[in-house]
C-alpha cells in the first residue's frame, strides 16, 4: 500500500533535485542544461549582492514568521474551545466553519480581500465614507501588506490545522479527567494539567515540522497582493523567483535563489529538532 506514496514522492520530490545543477551551470533556453557551463556559486554571490536582498530577507522573514506566531497560538487555542465545548453542536459547526476557508484558492480569498478593502468599492471604504471618514488604500500601503497577509491565513488555515490537535484531544483517557475532576480539577485545570500536556509532543512536532518551509510564504497570495505602490513590503523571496525564472526566463539563478531558500528552511529544521530533542527527548528523527 506504501508503494503508491512511495513512487510519487520519488519521482515529483526527489528525481528533480537532479536538476539543482542548473543554479552552478549557464542555461540558455531550448538549450541542455547537463551542456552548460560550470559557473560555481555566481549566481548566488549575484543574489546576495542584489540592491533588493535586504528588503527581501526582511520581508519573506516579516510576512513567515509573523503570520506563524500569531496562527500557530490561535490554532491550539481554537482546539481546546472546540474540545471542550459544552454545545457540541456549536462545536461541530465552528469546525466545519473554520475548516471551510482552507479549501478555497488563494484567488477567492484574495478576491474576498478586495470585496472589503478595495479603495472604491470595498465594504470598509464604503462605510468609512459613509462616516465622513478618508478612504483607506489598503492595497497601496507598505504598512498594511504585512496585517492583510496575516488575518487572510489566519482565517483560511486555522481550521485545518486545528484538526490534528483535535485528533490529539480525543485520544486523551477520559479516566484520567475523570480522576482529576473528582479531586476538584475545573474545566481551565483540567485543560492546563491534562490537556495541554498532553498534546505538547503534538505541538512540538507540528512546530519542527513547519520549520522546514519557515521561509516559504505563498507566493499566488502575495502576488495577487502586490501592487506597485506596496512592492516594497511585499517583494519576497518566492515572488522574486517567479519573476526572475518564469518571467525572465533566468532559471539558473532562480534555481539559486530558491535552493538557497531551501537550505535554510533545512538548516532551521535540523536546528530546532536538534533543540527540541535535546530539550524536550521530542524530535522527527
Amino acid at each position: 500500500m506504501l508503494l503508491p506514496a512511495i513512487a510519487i514522492t520519488f519521482v515529483f520530490s526527489y528525481m528533480p533535485m537532479y536538476g539543482l545543477q542548473i543554479a552552478f551551470k549557464t542555461t540558455r533556453l531550448g538549450a541542455n542544461y547537463l551542456k552548460g557551463d560550470w559557473i560555481g556559486f555566481d549566481n548566488f554571490i549575484r543574489f546576495f549582492h542584489a540592491g533588493w536582498f535586504g528588503i527581501i530577507m526582511k520581508n519573506t522573514i516579516l510576512l513567515s514568521v509573523v503570520s506563524y506566531l500569531i496562527t500557530f497560538p490561535f490554532t491550539i487555542l481554537l482546539a481546546l474551545m472546540i474540545f471542550n465545548s459544552v454545545n457540541k453542536r456549536l462545536a461541530k459547526f465552528t469546525q466545519t466553519f473554520t475548516y471551510l476557508p482552507h479549501l478555497l484558492s488563494s484567488v477567492l480569498v484574495i478576491g474576498i480581500l478586495n470585496l472589503f478593502c478595495n479603495g472604491e468599492t470595498g465594504l470598509i471604504n464604503i462605510g468609512l465614507r459613509l462616516m465622513g471618514q478618508d478612504a483607506i488604500s489598503f492595497f497601496g500601503r507598505n504598512d498594511l501588506v504585512l496585517p492583510m497577509y496575516t488575518i487572510t491565513n489566519l482565517w483560511q488555515h486555522v481550521g485545518f490545522s486545528a484538526i490534528v490537535y483535535l485528533a490529539a484531544l480525543n485520544s486523551i483517557d477520559n479516566s484520567i479527567v475523570e480522576s482529576a475532576r473528582i479531586d476538584g480539577a475545573n474545566k481551565f485545570k483540567v485543560m492546563m494539567k491534562i490537556q495541554i500536556p498532553w498534546i505538547l509532543p503534538v505541538i512540538i512536532t507540528m512546530l519542527i515540522l513547519h520549520m522546514g518551509h519557515i521561509l516559504s510564504v505563498a507566493v499566488d497570495k502575495v502576488l495577487l497582493m502586490q501592487t506597485d505602490l506596496n512592492i516594497s513590503a511585499s517583494e519576497v523571496i518566492a515572488t522574486y523567483v517567479y519573476k526572475a525564472g518564469i518571467q525572465g526566463a533566468q532559471y539558473g539563478f532562480a534555481s539559486a535563489v530558491g535552493l538557497f531558500n531551501n537550505c535554510i528552511n533545512m538548516v532551521m529544521l535540523l536546528l530546532i529538532n536538534w533543540l527540541s530533542k535535546r530539550f524536550s527527548e521530542t524530535s522527527i528523527f
